[in-house]
């Protein structure tokens, strides 16, 4: 019985995947990069808020001594993540509309 359920769940879920990837058109290139766009813009506001809680956790209490490495580690670490992040979130914007300009033709 728990076999059928799932044989039906598995086909189901497989039309729902065929449907929605046909509705958005996610198999061509301009969804590829709508979803990186996407996934790149979320991961990014991720790091700024987490940055910026980091940045209000240390520096509200007055830091000194053997702490200041640590803040000084964490903010290039930061650093290096933002701007990681934000040239992915700008190379795949850039890509977005260059195949939506594309498309278009």
């Amino acid at each position: 019985m728990w076999r059928r359920w799932i044989g039906i769940l598995y086909i189901e879920f497989y039309w729902w995947k065929r449907d929605i990837i046909r509705r958005f058109r996610l198999d061509t290139p301009t969804g590829i990069s709508g979803i990186l766009l996407v996934a790149s813009a979320i991961i990014l506001l991720f790091i700024l808020g987490n940055g910026a809680a980091q940045i209000f956790r240390d520096y509200v209490p007055w830091i000194s001594g053997r702490r200041i490495g640590d803040v000084y580690w964490q903010s290039i670490s930061f650093g290096i993540k933002a701007a990681l992040t934000f040239m992915i979130f700008s190379g795949s914007l850039i890509a977005f509309i260059i195949f939506k300009i594309i498309g278009r033709n």
